[in-house]
């Protein structure tokens, strides 16, 4: 059975969805190159948005159709080739984003690395968030080609438990109802024409996410080394937002200390003005008695 194996990783990411996330240009620190490549990749994350929405579209007229459409077979066979294609080449970039960002780890205080950082957290969300969803309706689309497959069987008029539908499910023979039914009309013909193409459609997607299952784990690995990235962004940031306060600090203490000096300079100088004049006005009382 397809396990929700994103499930972790939207913990782990705190996803939500926000597709009207925009690309900051404001800071012109920013290089060119890594503007357009994070532009690229959101463009690329919204086609895999489209895509997943059409998989959605097409799944429901496949269920809502009344047999086998091989031409809406043939459109989600596609579609999911697509995603998983784009998927890759989206986490492939991120690495790569990723990697940078860890040869960069000494830069972590500058504005300039950590606008990057924040960058590349926005577009892995988006990224995650468009996957969970495509997770989440491939789950369901295999709960309803199994609830269609359990009422074509009822109507030719076979009835298996639970538990036997779902051992026939999870075996890759894509004869194992034509094995377990006979049949001998045409109506019996057609519902098993579409109970195959629909155990078809749920081996096709079992095989799917088996396939993304590294993407799905690089990822979560990721999300959990952005957060240890961030954490270090923040930490180095308010190490040198302390610096900055102890040097201030520092300064102020000089400052009043100096301030301190002159004063006593100043109070040592009138002193001695006053003595000097007290000197000699007795000097001169005394002369003047003389």
């Amino acid at each position: 059975m397809v396990k929700d194996r994103l499930a972790e990783l939207r913990l782990k990411g705190n996803v939500k969805s926000d597709s009207k996330t925009k690309l900051d240009k404001t800071d012109g620190s920013l290089d060119c190159g890594f503007l357009d490549e994070v532009s690229h990749l959101l463009q690329v994350i919204t086609e895999l948005r489209d895509h997943v929405n059409k998989v959605e579209i097409v799944q429901r007229d496949i269920l809502a159709a009344p047999q086998q459409d091989a031409q809406l077979d043939d459109q989600l066979i596609q579609l999911t080739r697509t995603i998983r294609q784009k998927a890759y080449d989206v986490r492939t970039a991120l690495k790569g984003f990723e990697d940078d960002a860890n040869a960069r780890a000494p830069l972590l205080t500058s504005t300039k690395e950590r606008v990057k950082i924040m960058q590349h957290a926005s577009v892995t969300r988006q990224f995650v968030a468009v996957m969970n969803t495509y997770n989440d309706i491939q789950v369901e689309y295999r709960e309803k080609c199994k609830d269609r497959i359990r009422r074509k069987l009822n109507v030719a008029g076979y009835s298996f438990s639970e538990q036997e539908l779902e051992d026939m499910l999870e075996k890759k023979n894509p004869e194992i109802f034509t094995q377990a039914i006979m049949a001998d009309t045409e109506a019996a013909k057609r519902s098993l024409s579409d109970i195959e193409a629909r155990h078809a459609d749920i081996i096709r997607l079992e095989k799917s996410i088996e396939e993304l299952r590294d993407l799905f784990m690089a990822v979560s690995l990721m999300v959990d080394q952005q957060s240890e990235l961030i954490d270090r962004v923040e930490y180095n940031v308010n190490k040198a937002a302390d610096c900055v306060v102890q040097a201030k600090g520092k300064l102020s203490s000089a400052v009043q200390q100096n301030k301190k000096s002159r004063r006593c300079k100043i109070i040592c100088i009138i002193i001695l003005i006053v003595l000097a004049i007290l000197a000699i006005i007795t000097i001169a009382s005394a002369i003047g008695l003389t």
